[in-house]
């Protein structure tokens, strides 16, 4: 599993985005809590309670709305 580090303008951790092997990925804050998740094979961004929000990814959006 790949995990890509997203810090703010002053080099803060504002939070992660995990991929898996199988292209999956999963948004994190800084503090490791789950925001949400993109899937690929259905080209959806979902919360953390696995409703669709948008269509494509915008898994960065999420963390940087949670900061």
């Amino acid at each position: 599993m790949n995990r890509e580090r997203i810090k703010d303008r002053y080099q803060r951790t504002l939070g992660f985005i995990e991929t898996q092997s199988n292209g999956k990925q999963r948004a994190l804050d800084a503090k490791g809590r789950t925001l949400g998740f993109f899937d690929p094979q259905q080209d959806a961004t979902k919360d953390a309670a696995h409703r669709t929000i948008a269509h494509g990814n915008v898994l960065a959006s999420l963390i940087f709305d949670a900061e």
